[in-house]
C-alpha cells in the first residue's frame, strides 16, 4: 500500500502541465483552432498519465509502475498511537495501477491541481518482514508471503506548484484523502508466527484496514505528504513551466 501512495505524487507532477500560468506566446497557441478544448485536452492528459505509467521515464527517474517490481521497499507508518508499524517488502509486485478512472480540475490563478483518482481492482503480493505494535503495547510482527487485493482504492485531494527564484519548479503543499471500499487478504503468511493467531490476524487486517484510513486520515495525509512531496520535488525541480506546459496536447 505504501507504494501506491507514492504514485499519488508522481500523478500530481505530471498532471500539473494543467496548471501553469500563460505566457502569450502560450496564450496565442490556446486559440480555438490551434487546441483542443480545456476538457478535451484534460481528457488526454490522463490518458498520458496512464501511458507513463507503462512506460516509466528514464530521463526524469520515473520507474514503470504497471506493473510495478521491485526488489525492497521500505515502509515506516505511524497512526496516531493506534500503529506503529516497519516492514520491508521484497519482491513486490503490484498489478492495477494503469487501470484507474480519474477526472482533474485546476485553479490556474491559485496553481492548486484538484484530482480525484479510483483504483478499482489493485493486487499486490511479496514477500514481507514485518515488526510493530497496536496501542503501543501488543506487538504484531511476522514474516512470509502476503497477497492483497484492495478493491476500489480512491485517492482525492490538492496539489500547489510553485515556480522557484531559479525558474525551476517545486510542490509546497499536496494534501490527499484516502479511501477503500474494501481490502481482500487473499493470504498473508506468517504473521504471529502463524496458526490461528495469524489467521485471526488476517481477517482484523482486512475489516481494519478500510476504516483506519477514514479515522486516520490526517495523519494518512501527512504520509503521503511527507513521502510524495521529496519525490514530486525531485521531478519537478528539473521542469520549468514550460517544460511542463509542453505536456499539454495540443490540436495540430
Amino acid at each position: 500500500m505504501g507504494r501506491v501512495f507514492l504514485l499519488l505524487a508522481l500523478l500530481a507532477v505530471v498532471s500539473h502541465a494543467a496548471v501553469v500560468p500563460l505566457q502569450p506566446k502560450q496564450l496565442e497557441l490556446l486559440k480555438p483552432d490551434h487546441r483542443a478544448t480545456l476538457d478535451e485536452a484534460l481528457a488526454q492528459l490522463l490518458e498520458n498519465i496512464r501511458e507513463l505509467l507503462r512506460t516509466g521515464d528514464p530521463e526524469r527517474g520515473i520507474p514503470v509502475m504497471a506493473p510495478l517490481q521491485t526488489d525492497q521497499l521500505d515502509v515506516d507508518l505511524s497512526l496516531g498511537g493506534l500503529l506503529d508499524f516497519t516492514a520491508i517488502l521484497r519482491n513486490l509486485f503490484v498489478d492495477g495501477l494503469d487501470r484507474f478512472q480519474g477526472t482533474l480540475t485546476l485553479n490556474v490563478i491559485q496553481m492548486e491541481f484538484q484530482y480525484d483518482f479510483l483504483f478499482p481492482d489493485v493486487v499486490a503480493r511479496g514477500q514481507y518482514d514485518a515488526n510493530g505494535r497496536v496501542f503501543g503495547l501488543i506487538p504484531v510482527f511476522g514474516f512470509g508471503n502476503f497477497n492483497v487485493a484492495p478493491r476500489d482504492l480512491r485517492i482525492q485531494g490538492t496539489a500547489l506548484l510553485r515556480q522557484l527564484p531559479s525558474g525551476y519548479l517545486h510542490m509546497p503543499a499536496l494534501n490527499a484523502n484516502v479511501r477503500l471500499g474494501s481490502l481482500q487478504v487473499n493470504n498473508i503468511e506468517g504473521m504471529l508466527l502463524g496458526g490461528e493467531l495469524s489467521d485471526l490476524l488476517n481477517v482484523i487486517i482486512q475489516d481494519l484496514v478500510p476504516s483506519v484510513l477514514v479515522n486516520f486520515a490526517p495523519e494518512v495525509t501527512e504520509i503521503i505528504s511527507r513521502v510524495g512531496i521529496p519525490i514530486a520535488d525531485s521531478i519537478l525541480n528539473t521542469m520549468t513551466l514550460d517544460d511542463l506546459f509542453a505536456l499539454i496536447p495540443l490540436n495540430q
